[in-house]
C-alpha cells in the first residue's frame, strides 16, 4: 500500500519567492506568505520551504518568517537553509515546524542528522541529496560549493538512516526546473535501498509527471516545484494544486499496492 504524497516545494531568496532551472538563474515569482496560504487552503498533504541564499550569506532560514507563517499556516512544514547546528535546528521545531532539512553538503550532516533525530525523533530529521547525471553515473552536487562527488547512493544514504535520518528528498539537479519529467532511473536505483520514505524532487512538469513516478517507482512522494507555481507555456504565476478529487483518485490508485 502506498500513503502517497504529493509536495509543493517552495524555494526563498530574501524571503521572496523564487524558482531557477538547475540550481542556477533564481528569478522573483511573488510573496512566498501568499503562495503558502494558497497551499494551506488547497490542503497540501505538507510543504517544503528552502532558503536557497542562507547557506551562503552564512546564515539561516528567518525565524520571524517561520513565526510569521506558524500563526496562518496549519499544514506540515518540511523547513531548510543554512541550519547548521542543533541549536537552530530546535528553534525553528520550537515555532512549531514539524521537519528540518539537512542537505547532505552541509558540514558534519551526519552528527546534525542525528542530534535533531536524538532530541527530536527520527519523523523530524529530514535529508536533503542533490545529485546530477554525467555519462550514466550520479554524483553528489553542492550548490554552495558546486562540487560533484561519485558515490554509491544506495550505501551514502544507508549511512544516514544509521544515523536516525527519518526521509530524504532526492533532488535530480539535470532535471529541477526543466519539466522534463522525474529521472525515473535514480529512483529505481534507490527504491528500496532504505526503509525511510525517499521523495522524489526535480522535473515534474504535470500531474501525469507524478502518477508515471508512482507507477514505474516503489515511491510514493513527489514534491512538485515550477507545475505548481506556474501556468501555460508562458509561465504565468498561478499557484495551484490537483483537486481534492484528483488526489483522493490517485490515492485509491494505489491504496492496495
Amino acid at each position: 500500500m502506498k500513503l502517497i504524497r504529493i509536495v509543493p516545494s517552495l524555494l526563498i531568496k530574501s524571503q521572496n519567492l523564487c524558482k531557477g532551472k538547475n540550481f542556477d538563474n533564481h528569478v522573483y515569482v511573488g510573496d512566498v506568505f501568499n503562495a503558502l496560504k494558497i497551499f494551506s487552503e488547497k490542503r497540501a498533504h505538507e510543504i517544503i520551504l528552502m532558503d536557497i541564499d542562507a547557506r551562503k550569506n552564512n546564515t539561516s532560514i528567518n525565524i520571524d518568517l517561520i513565526k510569521k507563517i506558524r500563526k496562518e499556516i496549519f499544514i506540515p512544514l518540511c523547513v531548510g537553509g543554512g541550519i547548521n547546528d542543533i541549536e537552530t535546528a530546535s528553534k525553528i521545531i520550537n515555532e512549531g515546524v514539524e521537519k528540518i532539512i539537512i542537505n547532505a553538503s552541509t558540514p558534519k550532516s551526519l552528527d546534525l542528522i542525528s542530534l535533531i533525530a536524538n532530541k527530536f525523533g527520527s519523523q523530524s530529521a529530514t535529508l536533503s541529496i542533490d545529485v546530477v547525471k554525467n555519462d550514466d553515473q550520479y554524483f553528489i552536487y553542492s550548490h554552495s560549493t558546486k562540487k560533484k562527488n561519485f558515490i554509491d547512493i544506495k550505501v551514502f544514504l544507508q549511512s544516514y538512516v544509521n544515523r536516525g535520518a527519518g526521509e530524504v528528498i532526492l533532488t535530480a539537479v539535470h532535471k529541477e526546473g526543466t519539466g522534463l519529467g522525474y529521472d525515473i532511473d535514480l529512483y529505481k536505483i534507490v527504491e528500496n535501498a532504505v526503509s525511510i520514505p525517499i521523495i522524489a524532487s526535480g522535473g515534474a512538469q504535470n500531474l501525469e509527471s507524478i502518477i508515471e513516478l508512482f507507477d514505474k517507482t516503489n515511491l510514493s512522494a513527489a514534491a512538485v516545484g515550477n507545475s505548481f507555481i506556474y501556468f501555460g507555456s508562458r509561465k504565468a504565476v498561478l499557484i495551484n494544486y490537483p483537486s481534492k478529487e484528483e488526489i483522493n483518485k490517485i490515492m485509491e490508485k494505489y491504496e492496495n499496492h
